[in-house]
């Protein structure tokens, strides 16, 4: 077996190990109560007890048996849950040990083990450009080791990112009403439209991965940067105090304009940083408040 080969199923398995160690200790119940299923089905007739709804009468058996007898129901409880993840050419920048494809693929297999432990199914879409791969939603532990190899060792033809026809897609292929997690750096524009009719047919968390070394600039001199998906190079005075508060400025302008389009469209965003010590931690955070409001 290659070398890479090994490595790439050590780090898979380490994931899967912290992950799942995250999803028993600290989500444990909280995925159940904030994603509630479809509806309420039948389940049986059983026979009235003291503080039963008198609504829930099946007056047809009452009739029969002489006997008052209700109706109980069960919660319709299988999810899809769709992992959206940008394979761009940015997301494999990092600066602080973990790259961002990385810490993505650590977040996907956080929320595809809580969807499987829930017994619900969890798909994967990956874009850059386009939409380069759909993996249909199953269920089990090998499906979701699946996903995280794919995150971890695809090889995306296109080094752009296209929000707007990931986003798309996900409408075409999931009609019925889904969890989608956008996991992106959302270095893209002209997605807004997309991102409204995506949040009001399904329950869209979007899931911002950051490194600091976009937010704020070193004081490196002159330097040529590359931008990951155009190719194109820009030279920078990064020991100009001026220019540096001005990309910081402009960095801040984004995020704000970013989370304002979020908040518009009702959703709630989760910003996690490849430095974080605990990359899981915002994710449990937003799991904790909506489990509260629920």
């Amino acid at each position: 077996m290659p070398a890479l080969s090994r490595e790439l199923l050590k780090e898979i398995r380490r994931i899967e190990i912290v992950t799942r160690r995250l999803v028993n200790q600290q989500m444990a119940g909280q995925y159940h109560s904030v994603f509630k299923g479809q509806g309420m089905s039948f389940d049986e007739v059983r026979q009235y007890a003291l503080g039963d709804d008198p609504r829930r009468i099946d007056w047809n058996v009452t009739a029969r048996t002489g006997d008052p007898y209700v109706k109980t129901f069960v919660e319709e409880r299988e999810l899809t849950v769709l992992i959206v993840v940008d394979m761009s050419g940015s997301m494999a920048f990092g600066t602080q040990g973990d790259s961002k494809r990385r810490v993505a693929a650590r977040l996907a297999a956080m929320m595809a083990f809580s969807a499987i432990k829930n017994g619900d199914r969890v798909g994967l879409v990956a874009f850059a450009d386009s939409v380069e791969r759909y993996t249909p939603p199953q269920k089990g532990r090998k499906h979701v080791l699946r996903i995280i190899d794919e995150i971890l060792s695809f090889d995306p033809v296109g080094s752009g990112t296209n929000l707007r026809e990931a986003l798309e897609f996900v409408g075409r292929v999931t009609r019925r009403k889904s969890v989608v997690l956008l996991i992106s750096d959302f270095l893209d524009s002209d997605y807004e439209r997309a991102l409204h009719v995506t949040a009001r047919r399904h329950d869209l968390i979007p899931m911002t991965v950051v490194d600091p070394a976009e937010r704020v600039l070193p004081d490196l001199g002159l330097v040529m940067f590359e931008d990951a998906e155009s190719g194109r190079l820009i030279a920078f005075d990064t020991g100009s105090a001026s220019v540096r508060a001005g990309y910081q400025a402009h960095q801040i302008e984004q995020q704000d304009d970013r989370d304002e389009d979020f908040r518009r469209y009702g959703v709630s965003p989760i910003e996690v940083r490849t430095d974080a010590r605990d990359y899981a931690a915002p994710l449990v955070n937003y799991f904790r408040i909506r489990s509260k409001r629920s």
